[in-house]
């Protein structure tokens, strides 16, 4: 599979391989501050189960890209498209800043843009839709500063520090078609 590389003006986006697996990758899925919003915060991760979640994400129906740095090359977080349904052409987007001392410096708006873009002019896609949890304002706004609406809440969804938080779905159609 050839390696997908998106530039944006301060980073760039690239196919994550097991080599992107570092220390510091699996520290980020394990930090508490860091995994607070995901589902993944439920398991502890190693180098061999993020290496594996990377193996079985690389497909055609899934991009999981890693955010990079342009001025060094430093792997700060990671963004994906997927799972897509080929027959309605939508894919679910997410993401992750994981290194903190990047967060709030509009990185994410930025991926998402970078993400975005490939998945409509490049994967042809019709939709992309994600979700936050309603405390995680930071998300939902870097997804409306890329034009996504918010489409609905499922309410009292997930627990989160003890309360249970709502579901901010988030959606953006392709401009073009």
């Amino acid at each position: 599979m050839e390696v997908q590389v998106l530039y944006g003006e301060r980073i760039y986006l690239r196919r994550l391989t097991e080599e992107d697996v570092t220390d510091d990758y699996v520290r980020w899925m394990n930090d508490p501050m860091i995994n607070q919003y995901l589902e993944s915060r439920f398991y502890e991760q190693t180098i061999e189960s993020t290496k594996a979640f990377i193996r079985s994400v690389t497909n055609d129906n899934n991009y999981q890209f890693g955010i990079f740095l342009k001025e060094t090359d430093k792997h700060i977080g990671n963004i994906k498209i997927g799972s897509i349904n080929h027959y309605h052409r939508y894919a679910d987007i997410g993401f992750l800043i994981g290194e903190k001392s990047y967060w709030g410096k509009g990185i994410a708006t930025e991926a998402i843009k970078l993400a975005t873009d490939f998945a409509f002019n490049t994967l042809k896609l019709h939709k992309l839709w994600g979700g936050a949890y309603s405390p995680n304002m930071g998300s939902i706004k870097a997804f409306i500063k890329n034009g996504y609406q918010e489409e609905g809440i499922k309410h009292s969804q997930y627990l989160c520090h003890g309360e249970y938080v709502d579901d901010i779905m988030l959606g953006k159609v392709n401009p073009n078609e």
